[in-house]
C-alpha cells in the first residue's frame, strides 16, 4: 500500500493507493493479451462498424480494473469498449508466468540488467497498485520473449557456436536460411530477423516483410557488417539489401 507524500510529509488524510492481488492482475493482461491476438500493442485502431475497436493493452488492463473497481473515472470510459472478463486458459498462463518467474529467484537480481531486474521485482509482489499497472500489462509479451530468447540463446550456444562470417563489408552473399527470431520495429516499420544459413553461419537483417520463425527461405544480399549476435557471442553477418525468395 502508498501513501501520498508531499514536501516530505505524509498528509494525514492521504487516502492509499487501490491495489488487487498480482495473480488476478496478470489474468486480466492475460486476457487482454488474448483479445489483442497474442501481440502487444500500443496504438488504438478503430475500424468500421464490423470491427472492434482494438485498444492498446495497457488501456484494456486500465479499462477494466476502472470498470471493475467503479472508479471515478469509470464514468469518462470509451463507448466502443467492451468488459471482458479472464479466462480459464488466462489464469492457466497466469500459473505457468509465475513457475517461468521462479528461476530468476534462483539467479539474483544483480545479475539482471535493469529492465528485467524492475519486471522481476514488480512481478514478485503480493498486490500492485491498480494506478501504476504499465509493466503488468506488458507481462505477457515479456514472459513470452524471455522463454523463447532463453531457448533460443541455448540453441546457438550448442548448435552455432562456431558461426562464421559469409564475407566481408559489402560482398554479395547467397544462402539458404532458416528464421530463428523476428522483432517487429514500429520506428523502422520492418522486422528485424536473426537467421542462420544450411551451413550454421548466423545473419541478421531487417525486411518488411513477415515471415514465420523456422521459415526456410533462399537469400541474396550485401554484406553490411561484421558483428557478434546479442544472445551468445557467436559470429554473425549483418545484412542489407536482402532479397529473400521462396527454396
Amino acid at each position: 500500500m502508498f501513501k501520498e507524500v508531499k514536501n516530505g510529509y505524509v498528509r494525514k488524510d492521504a487516502v492509499p493507493l487501490k491495489t488487487v492481488p498480482l495473480t488476478e492482475a496478470l489474468a486480466v493482461a492475460y486476457a487482454a493479451y488474448r483479445i489483442n491476438g497474442e501481440i502487444y500493442t500500443k496504438d488504438t485502431r478503430r475500424f468500421s462498424e464490423d470491427n472492434k475497436t482494438q485498444f492498446p493493452n495497457i488501456f484494456l488492463v486500465r479499462y477494466y480494473w476502472e470498470k471493475k473497481l467503479d472508479t471515478a473515472d469509470a464514468k469518462y470510459l470509451p463507448e466502443d469498449f467492451e468488459m471482458f472478463e479472464p479466462t480459464e486458459a488466462d489464469y492457466a498462463s497466469v500459473r505457468e508466468a509465475m513457475k517461468w518467474m521462479k528461476r530468476y529467484v534462483m539467479l539474483g537480481l544483480g545479475e539482471l540488467d535493469g529492465f528485467k531486474a524492475d519486471m522481476v521485482k514488480e512481478l514478485s509482489q503480493d498486490e500492485v497498485a491498480v494506478k501504476g499497472m504499465g509493466r503488468i500489462a506488458f507481462a505477457p509479451e515479456f514472459i513470452k520473449r524471455d522463454q523463447h530468447e532463453s531457448g533460443l540463446k541455448k540453441e546457438i550456444r550448442v548448435e552455432y557456436r562456431d558461426s562464421q562470417y559469409l564475407g566481408a563489408e559489402k560482398d554479395s552473399v547467397e544462402a539458404v536460411i532458416a528464421i530463428l527470431d523476428k522483432r517487429y520495429s514500429a520506428q523502422w516499420e520492418s522486422y528485424n530477423y536473426t537467421a542462420v544459413t544450411t551451413e550454421g553461419n548466423l545473419v541478421s537483417f531487417m525486411n518488411k516483410f513477415a515471415y514465420d520463425v523456422g521459415a526456410m527461405l533462399r537469400c541474396k544480399a550485401k554484406v553490411k557488417a561484421q558483428t557478434k549476435n546479442k544472445l551468445f557471442e557467436a559470429n554473425e553477418t549483418r545484412l542489407n539489401y536482402v532479397k529473400l525468395y521462396k527454396v
